[in-house]
């Protein structure tokens, strides 16, 4: 056997097949879909219908390399890295909003230009980022995690001030799917159940805040209503996709047949799942759909089965962010929510998310590694109740009881007495 394919067996041996199979399945999926779907614009901006998957590919090899080498590291070194990571990552995040260093693009800052080839979004790299940093910080304060001031007050300055950073670019879909995922992993940490109840409060009331704060925000919501009310203006995406998904009906018109590729906005981004509605029907956007809830579902198995309080919260944070932001753009397109753009993981056009979100999911397969296979979290019944917790079951590790020795001997005379003592024939064994 060759060594490139030593490699590859040595890398698929022990992960997780089922969520690696979905990934392929849907980066796969997503090169062919950004080229239907960019064919067109390309053409007519750049001369070659083949400019934007030429780099989703280049994008998606880099990728590759970022994958493999995070799923043959052991995970544990990320907590080495959470702090200098984050720091890195919030310094960007600052570097954007100012003046000659933001690139701006349809009235938003959220870009580090490096030339005409790649941008580097901060906002995606502030998501896997913060993850490996709660999972260290959180597991090292084991159930302090419940105490008000020492975890709680601190974690809403933190998670508040990166969502309003992003919300400053502005954008609000990003800082919605930070904030879902942080709560995720206190969730996970074992963090009681009121005080998220409080968080949750305080964020949505910022949140009502700042939607009616801004113009154009507070017309997405009247747009959300009625998107007929301005069919040219802030409604015009939402209808343009909603027509995309009439026309698609169950199987679709075809792929590469799309028409509302050529009216929607940004057709291969934050669009690209109207695309595939039109062009592949009902069908082919429930199969999507059903590639990360093999996602979410194996996610979740592999934080339950995770060998450490660290890298069970990263399980669980990449799985959620993977699996809400996916859901979110479902939610955004169908027009069960105020239009946001949020990008669809491993299917969307984007240098930055694409090859962040796969080394993100080569730190999930190196855990899947060392996961134990058991099932999902054990009720925490030591302090149901008693404490002001939750009572609903999460993973929060627990000492497994260790069973007396037994005596098979022992055993194996008293099955024999008993079937002498009936009256049965005894054949001793030598």
């Amino acid at each position: 056997m060759r060594p490139s394919m030593r490699r590859a067996v040595s890398l698929t041996r022990d992960v997780d097949p089922w969520l690696l199979l979905a990934f392929l399945a849907l980066l796969c999926f997503g090169i062919l879909m950004v080229y239907s779907a960019s064919m067109a614009e390309a053409y007519a901006y750049y001369g070659t219908p083949y400019f934007y998957v030429e780099r989703e590919i280049i994008w998606a090899g880099i990728g590759l390399v970022g994958l493999i080498a995070a799923a043959r590291i052991h995970f544990d070194r990320w907590r080495q890295l959470s702090l200098p990571f984050f720091g890195a990552s919030l310094a960007l995040l600052a570097i954007v909003m100012l003046p000659h260093f933001g690139h701006v693009s349809h009235g938003a800052q959220r870009w580090i230009s490096f030339g005409s080839f790649f941008q580097l979004e901060p906002s995606e790299l502030m998501k896997f980022a913060l993850i490996i940093y709660l999972a260290s910080w959180l597991s090292s304060k084991s159930d302090q995690v419940r105490d008000f001031r020492g975890a709680v007050v601190p974690f809403s300055i933190i998670v508040g001030v990166i969502a309003l950073m992003i919300v400053k670019q502005p954008d609000l879909g990003t800082a919605i799917v930070v904030t879902v995922v942080a709560l995720s992993i206190i969730y996970v940490a074992g963090a009681n159940v009121s005080h998220l109840a409080g968080i949750c409060t305080g964020a949505g009331f910022c949140g009502y805040i700042m939607m009616h704060s801004r113009s154009y925000q507070s017309s997405r919501i009247t747009t959300f209503l009625n998107p007929w009310s301005d069919p040219t203006g802030s409604g015009y995406h939402t209808i343009q996709a909603l027509l995309a998904l009439r026309y698609g009906g169950l199987f679709g018109v075809g792929l590469g047949n799309s028409v509302q590729k050529y009216v929607l906005p940004a057709p291969h981004t934050d669009s690209i799942l109207a695309v595939i509605a039109e062009e592949l029907g009902l069908a082919g956007a429930v199969a999507v759909l059903l590639l990360f809830l093999v996602i979410a579902y194996r996610g979740m198995r592999i934080a339950a089965g995770a060998p450490t309080p660290f890298a069970r919260l990263v399980a669980a944070g990449i799985t959620t962010w993977f699996t809400f932001q996916a859901l979110m753009n479902f939610a955004v397109i169908t027009s069960s929510v105020p239009f946001t753009g949020v990008p669809l993981p491993f299917v969307s056009y984007g240098g930055t998310s694409m090859i962040i979100s796969m080394v993100a999911m080569g730190v999930l397969l190196n855990i899947s590694r060392h996961a134990t296979g058991e099932g999902f979290a054990r009720k925490n019944i030591d302090n149901r109740g008693r404490d002001g917790g939750s009572r609903v079951p999460r993973v929060i590790p627990r000492p497994v009881p260790t069973r007396a020795p037994v005596d098979t001997q022992h055993i194996r005379l008293g099955r024999a007495s008993d079937r002498a003592e009936a009256g049965s024939t005894v054949v001793p064994r030598l």
